[in-house]
């Protein structure tokens, strides 16, 4: 039988007839009575049979809470039911640990967390926007937005009516900071690889970031630590997440890392560290002690307020701290430049040294600094010094406080003499000012306070005498009648003293020192070991000498080609200034920091006539006194009050020693020695 042939709109009528029959078919075939749910039918006990792994189950206690409350789920089922979630019976360190590892430990505002970590290990922290201050970091911008666009009649609102203005000002700002305390430490000699460093990440709970960091994840916010220490801040209004990640440990290193972690909304970061600031000099060191001085702790010279701001902070209040370690191949403050805690547990576990800590105001204007002396040091070392704030000193410098994890300066470098020829002294009653090192002794090495008795009894036998001829003058008689209209005997009293504290108590270098303006002293003195100093490169005048209008070009001359034939029998190289000290101390060969000419014309121009001051003329002064570098770089000459400059960068020396001279020790005058 032939098939009818249809038309193309027959045809298709055709087949949509048949996918809607096919569809209805499908429809009924899978209606909801059709399938089977998983539903917990009720048994009666008597009808379960017991299998072995059942009863390999201990009951639960009647005191013990159900399994789901135990393990912390809200929903209230059947304690009898068949199904045990999450295997409850089991020991919990095994199942939850992994869990328990990845729970974030909670941080309060301005409070530090102490943590331990392992090698390639995370440590995780929530803080909670709840702790989150009212303030506003953005304010000023919001208000300016919300202002334009009210001016320009637009609307920031979302959908549930809040305005994008009152989001900006929801927000605050966090500071984060963190400090290794102990790290990781190497096992061979020689070390070559960087010290192993810790990593800071910060994400918030809106960010689409791994709920660990991870490299797999997007990223977020990090910081890595350097030299122990790690900072971080954003403004949010969300709850934000820290990670500290420890990387795994190379071939090499052993040990593992304990860190502080501290976060604040209100007090800037936790944990501090300055690497613009010096806020130390270095006064003078010898072979095994070295004197240091800082800024001036206080802005107020008033002497009620200042005895009382020093009898607060003294002994164990003094704010101020100071961590020296050897610039060996490896020194335990490696990769801890920057952390307080670090350096710290350091200087106290691996140090043999002892700082003697003091606040003075004898160095200018009245106002307190903080003195520290180092001793213990080896003879000819190198050492790096760390100046820190502790943190409960709540001081301001430079207009940042420091808050409960401390403040850790820029670090500094200096090297101790190379003999016991040359001893640090300071305290003396008289010459006040005087702290530096001065002609020593091995016999004296141990003898500090004898030292001291020693130049301090000569000061005051030359001032009791000067203040008899002074007296002579008549220094409180009418202006009119007084000797200068500028000066008066006060100014010359103060002046004298300055000039004959520098003159007595000589400021010593090493014999290796071969700075050109240093000057020879007792040249015919054997050394330790029986030899005599070499004086063949040595000038008869230093060269530094002839630079200016007053220089004598034959004298130039001479210095250049020497006498150095004579040397050995001339006075001004053969034995101290002062001939007291070689009969008494018996220094062995050493070098003088000449005093500062200015001193010189000081008390010329400050004293009577009537006394008969006067100073040499070139090119003879050159044996006497020293220039002062035009430029400030260096210190050429001694003069009362005077320090090392420890910064790093010489380039900035001029505007360095003109903040010292302002600042620190502005009204220290400047020193000279007068020729005997």
């Amino acid at each position: 039988m032939q098939l009818p042939k249809l038309s193309p709109l027959q045809s298709r009528l055709l087949a949509f007839a048949i996918t809607t029959c096919l569809v209805v078919v499908l429809w009924i075939c899978f209606q909801p009575n059709y399938f089977a749910y998983a539903a917990e039918i009720p048994v009666p006990p008597e009808v379960v049979q017991p299998s072995q792994f059942a009863a390999s189950i201990p009951p639960a206690s009647p005191d013990e809470p159900p399994i789901e409350i135990r393990d912390g789920l809200e929903e209230e089922e059947n304690v009898d039911a068949l199904y045990a979630p999450l295997f409850a019976y089991f020991d919990r360190s095994l199942v939850g640990r992994q869990e328990d590892a990845l729970k974030p430990s909670e941080l309060e505002n301005n409070q530090m967390k102490p943590m331990e970590i392992a090698p390639n290990n995370t440590k995780t922290f929530i803080f909670k926007k709840n702790q989150l201050g009212q303030r506003s970091v953005l304010e000023e911008v919001s208000i300016a937005r919300g202002l334009e666009d009210a001016l320009n009649g637009s609307s920031d609102s979302d959908g549930d009516g809040e305005s994008d203005l009152v989001k900006r000002q929801a927000q605050s700002r966090l500071w984060i900071s963190a400090n290794t305390c102990r790290q990781p430490t190497p096992t061979v000699k020689l070390v070559t690889d960087p010290v192993p460093q810790l990593t800071l990440w910060v994400w918030t709970s809106t960010s689409s970031a791994p709920a660990v960091p991870s490299s797999s994840g997007r990223p977020v916010g990090n910081s890595t630590f350097d030299g122990g220490h790690a900072n971080y801040t954003l403004a949010t209004n969300e709850d934000v997440y820290i990670a500290v990640t420890a990387p795994a440990l190379t071939q090499g290193w052993t040990g593992s890392w304990s860190f502080e972690i501290a976060v604040s909304t209100d007090q800037g970061y936790y944990h501090n560290y300055d690497n613009s600031t010096n806020f130390i000099y270095m006064v003078d060191t010898d072979s095994d002690s070295t004197l240091f001085i800082t800024h001036n702790m206080t802005d107020f010279n008033d002497t009620a307020k200042v005895d009382k701001w020093i009898d607060e902070h003294k002994g164990d209040n003094m704010p101020f701290d100071i961590y020296a370690f050897p610039d060996d191949a490896w020194s335990p403050m490696m990769g801890l430049e920057r952390s307080y805690c670090g350096l710290k547990t350091q200087f106290d576990s691996s140090n043999n040294l002892s700082v003697t800590t003091s606040i003075t105001t004898q160095f200018g204007q009245g106002l307190p600094k903080g003195m520290f002396n180092v001793q213990g040091l080896k003879t000819s070392m190198k050492y790096t010094g760390f100046l820190v704030l502790n943190g409960t000193s709540n001081m301001t410098i430079d207009g940042t406080t420091t808050n409960g994890g401390g403040r850790v300066f820029q670090s500094f470098q200096w090297r101790t003499k190379a003999d016991d020829t040359c001893q640090v002294i300071f305290g003396l009653q008289e010459c006040t000012t005087v702290a530096y090192a001065v002609p020593s002794s091995p016999l004296w090495k141990n003898n500090d306070t004898g030292l001291i008795s020693f130049y301090d009894d000569l000061a005051t036998k030359y001032m009791s005498a000067f203040r008899n001829s002074l007296a002579q003058v008549a220094c409180d008689t009418a202006g009119t009648a007084q000797y200068s209209l500028a000066r008066n005997c006060t100014d010359c009293e103060a002046d004298y003293k300055s000039w004959l504290c520098s003159v007595l108590i000589p400021r010593c270098e090493d014999w290796t020192a071969n700075a050109t303006y240093l000057h020879p002293r007792n040249i015919n003195t054997p050394f330790a070991n029986g030899s005599l100093p070499a004086v063949d490169g040595l000038s008869f005048f230093p060269s530094n000498s002839f630079d200016g209008p007053d220089s004598d070009s034959t004298a130039a001359e001479n210095a250049t080609t020497g006498y150095n034939a004579s040397l050995r029998t001339r006075t001004a190289y053969n034995q101290s200034r002062i001939p007291a000290i070689d009969t008494t101390i018996a220094p062995g060969p050493y070098k003088e920091l000449l005093p500062c000419e200015d001193l010189c014309f000081d008390i010329v121009r400050s004293c009577p006539a009537q006394l008969g001051f006067a100073c040499p003329e070139p090119p003879m002064r050159a044996l006497s006194y020293g220039r002062r570098d035009p430029y400030g770089r260096e210190l050429r000459c001694n003069y009362p009050g005077a320090v090392v400059d420890l910064t790093v960068d010489r380039g900035a020396g001029g505007q360095h020693l003109a903040r010292l001279s302002t600042v620190v020790l502005a009204a220290a005058l400047a020193a000279a020695w007068g020729a005997v």
